[in-house]
This record gives C-alpha cells, sequence and structure tokens, in this order.
C-alpha cells in the first residue's frame, strides 16, 4: 500500500489511476498525515455482460417459427 500526500496526489492524478490498475494495489491519499482517500482496483463487470449473458451469442429460429398453433388457441378455450 502506498501513501502521498494530497498535494502530490493532485498533479498526477492520472498516473496514480494508471498505477492502480497495473499493480492491483491501494494508494492511500493523506492529509498532514492523516488518511483522507483511498484509491482502490474497481473490479465491477460492464453493464452489458451483467444484464445481457446471451449477447452476442448466435441465434435459432425453429422452422416451423411462424405456423398455427391450433392446439394453443383449443388450450385457451377460443
Amino acid at each position: 500500500m502506498k501513501h502521498l500526500e494530497i498535494q502530490e496526489a493532485d498533479s498526477s492524478l492520472t498516473a496514480l489511476f494508471d498505477e492502480v490498475t497495473a499493480t492491483q494495489s491501494e494508494i492511500v491519499i493523506t492529509r498532514n498525515g492523516i488518511p483522507v482517500a483511498r484509491i482502490i482496483p474497481c473490479d465491477i463487470k460492464p453493464l452489458y455482460t451483467a444484464n445481457y449473458p446471451l449477447r452476442g451469442m448466435p441465434i435459432k429460429i425453429a422452422e416451423d417459427f411462424d405456423e398455427p398453433m391450433p392446439e394453443f388457441w383449443e388450450m385457451l378455450g377460443e
């Protein structure tokens, strides 16, 4: 775990994010020696994979997809 004063972190925030991403370790930001913030690696999955698990998979439609279904209508009583 790395500790930085807030003045050091302010000038190199993008570099700090790159370091956290590369090393998967956390960085603690301090003000006058007192911890005030922590930068940690993020392990959240992208939303499109979480909400759409079948995205990108091939789709196969049956040959009789649009054929009438009389037994279905009989079951419904119509």
